[in-house]
């Protein structure tokens, strides 16, 4: 690990927290540095939603952005796990951890092995985690883990900075969860100003007309327009970038892996339903017989009695 260039990167990094302007840019400029700094085969920032964990804001790849995806789905892995628990994860070698073999199981394809997530903290409180990745086993070390914590750091610094301009009149107590939506957004207005040539604020009118239209979060909306415009330049690096090519190979065969492995799966949940149906059906058949010979011998009973008791009358008689 090269502290110089880490140092070198972060006082860059740090440097262009006044670039407010491009909030998404500078959140992808983390990203990239984290993965050329540590040298690791990709990258990725997650914070968290309003209503949710934390999801994917940028990466270096699409592998990573399955990768991060991968961990919503399921709602476990190294990512959450770091941001529930505030704490450095930290995985050797992901096929040889039992904790994460769901996770292992599905991302096969990608060629994941080695995996660190670090939290990224606002006032004390996490916010999401920066994660990397590599193809082969990583033993990661004290020095690798210091880097990646002080590219955290910045990021924190990033997000605080670029959404408190934006939204002065916050209340403290509202900070963290209003940073949070704000972030989206600011991307959002960013992207939107950048590719249909028009001012911030309209591109803020634009967005809130939509979500009113669409009837949905102005959040949500946002941070699917930040999404889609990261796949995007994801698709255009991959052209010049061998190592990006790589994962989207990678990517694109675990989702056709995790396509089928769905369908299976979806195939095998209709016959157990289907066999379960069966099941209940043939034990409704049983009740029903079992209620029939409950009631002839309720029957039988009854007609037994009625004879004892003629048969006492007939002997009180003699």
């Amino acid at each position: 690990m090269d502290r110089q260039l880490v140092a070198r990167t972060v006082g860059e990094l740090r440097a262009t927290l006044a670039e407010t302007g491009d909030l998404l840019g500078g959140l992808q400029r983390v990203v990239d540095a984290t993965r050329t700094v540590v040298g690791v085969d990709g990258a990725g920032l997650t914070l968290a939603h309003e209503d949710g964990p934390p999801r994917w804001v940028a990466t270096t790849d699409r592998a990573m952005e399955l990768l991060e995806q991968i961990q919503q789905d399921f709602g476990e892995g190294p990512c959450l796990a770091a941001y529930a628990e505030d704490r450095v994860v930290a995985v050797e070698d992901l096929r040889r951890a039992p904790r994460w073999d769901r996770i292992a199981a599905v991302v096969g394809q990608l060629q994941v092995r080695g995996m660190v997530s670090v939290p990224v903290r606002l006032a004390g409180q996490p916010v999401g985690t920066l994660n990397a990745y590599t193809t082969n086993p990583r033993a990661w070390s004290a020095q690798e883990i210091d880097a990646l914590g002080a590219l955290a750091a910045v990021t924190a610094d990033l997000i605080h900075t670029g959404a408190e301009l934006a939204a002065r009149e916050i209340e403290v107590a509202q900070l963290r969860k209003a940073l949070v939506g704000r972030v989206w957004i600011e991307q959002a207005k960013g992207v939107l100003a950048g590719t249909r040539g028009i001012s911030p604020d309209a591109a803020f009118q634009r967005l809130r007309e939509q979500a009113r239209s669409s009837r949905r979060k102005l959040a949500d909306l946002a941070r699917e327009v930040v999404q889609d415009a990261q796949r995007e330049r994801i698709a255009a690096v991959a052209v010049h970038d061998a190592r990006v090519q790589a994962a989207e190979a990678r990517a694109q065969a675990a989702e056709q892996a995790l396509r089928a492995a769905q369908t299976e799966f979806s195939r095998r949940t209709a016959a157990l339903d289907r066999a379960q149906d069966t099941a209940d059906a043939r034990e409704r058949a049983a009740d029903e017989r079992d209620d029939v010979a409950n009631e002839r011998n309720r029957i039988a009973d009854q007609r037994e009695q009625a004879a004892d008791a003629r048969d006492r009358a007939s002997d009180d008689s003699d």
